[in-house]
């Protein structure tokens, strides 16, 4: 049974990847992100409002509340940006907004 010889540069190489696994460990899991408790999401469409609003909300976590909502319309010339920006937590205790996003995958 003939065994694979590993050339020295690529052993080199994972025993030097194999030392920065620890210090990788200390500074979190490398591919995971930390969903911050208080935020903000913000979304610019050139179609409408309601894609705006819409795309800001799939990029919010689905258990996220919903504190507060603004939809600003910027024009120039011919063409039209919309943005919403829409401020949620994800604390259990936070007072919603109780007003509709435009159109919210529950309407």
């Amino acid at each position: 049974m003939l065994h694979p010889v590993i050339a020295p540069r690529l052993l080199a190489l994972s025993a030097a990847a194999t030392l920065l696994v620890p210090g990788m460990a200390l500074a979190g899991r490398p591919g995971t992100t930390v969903t911050p408790v208080n935020t903000t999401t913000e979304y610019s469409s050139p179609v409408s409002e309601v894609d705006a609003c819409n795309q800001a909300q799939y990029r919010m976590p689905p258990s996220a509340i919903v504190k507060a909502m603004r939809v600003s319309t910027a024009i120039s010339g011919e063409y039209a940006t919309f943005t919403c920006r829409v401020k949620w937590s994800l604390t259990p205790t936070t007072p919603p907004t109780y007003r509709p996003i435009l159109f919210s995958p529950s309407a």
